[in-house]
């Protein structure tokens, strides 16, 4: 992939207003003969420091798999379509950042802060993300199943139709999420706030809701769901929409 205008933007960016515009030119022209298509050595070739100046960059399709980015800066970066499997993203900041329809598979977003950033349609299969900060992320239609997010904090996020069968949200605060026709079959929401969410035609087969505040909580036409088990949820304060 050729990332010679993407590494020379951002050289520009972060170019001191003496720099000659021959100095960016010469870079261009190294990174496009360089022997290697690895993105982190090419923006050290330019004197880029990988994970502190690329916020706000057009990243789209970069290759960052398995990649050291512990505490990066990403925010407003655009990282759509991007790989990123087995990445190291802990502590990150991604805060407004677009990874739409990327690959995170294995990745590691512990303590990662998506703050307002776009995962539509992204495949986060096992990825962890306890403790990290999605609120008012939108993850719809992204494939979130068997991720460890315990702890995470969705609040206000967007979760239509992502598949979370297998997830593990114990303790996760999910306040007014939009969880509607969302797959939780066999997910984990032990403890979970899950107040004001809109549940609706969600697939709760074998869903472990026990513990979980369901105050003003959205159910209705929902798959899984025993009769029992939604009459407890009527009593802990849901409401059931027909």
């Amino acid at each position: 992939m050729d990332y010679s205008s993407t590494l020379s933007g951002q050289f520009y960016q972060n170019m001191p207003t003496d720099q000659p515009f021959q100095k960016l030119h010469d870079l261009t022209q190294l990174v496009a003969k360089a022997d290697t298509e690895d993105f982190f050595e090419l923006a050290k070739l330019v004197g880029l420091r990988p994970t502190e100046d690329f916020s706000g960059a057009d990243l789209k399709r970069v290759d960052l798999h398995s990649a050291q980015l512990k505490g990066a800066n990403f925010i407003s970066t655009d990282l759509s379509g991007a790989n990123l499997i087995n990445a190291n993203l802990e502590d990150a900041r991604l805060i407004g950042a677009f990874l739409i329809s990327a690959t995170l598979i294995g990745a590691n977003l512990n303590n990662a802060n998506l703050v307002g950033a776009n995962l539509t349609k992204a495949n986060a299969l096992g990825v962890t993300l306890t403790n990290a900060d999605l609120t008012r992320a939108n993850l719809t239609q992204a494939n979130l199943s068997r991720v460890e997010m315990g702890r995470a904090n969705l609040t206000a996020a967007v979760l239509e139709s992502a598949n979370l069968s297998e997830a593990s949200l114990s303790h996760a605060n999910l306040r007014r999420a939009d969880l509607n026709s969302a797959d939780l079959s066999g997910a984990n929401l032990y403890g979970v706030d899950l107040s004001n969410c809109d549940l609706r035609w969600a697939d709760l087969q074998e869903t472990n809701l026990i513990g979980a505040t369901v105050t003003r909580t959205l159910f209705g036409q929902n798959s899984g769901l025993t009769k029992n088990a939604a009459l407890d949820l009527r009593q802990r304060g849901a409401i059931f929409y027909t």
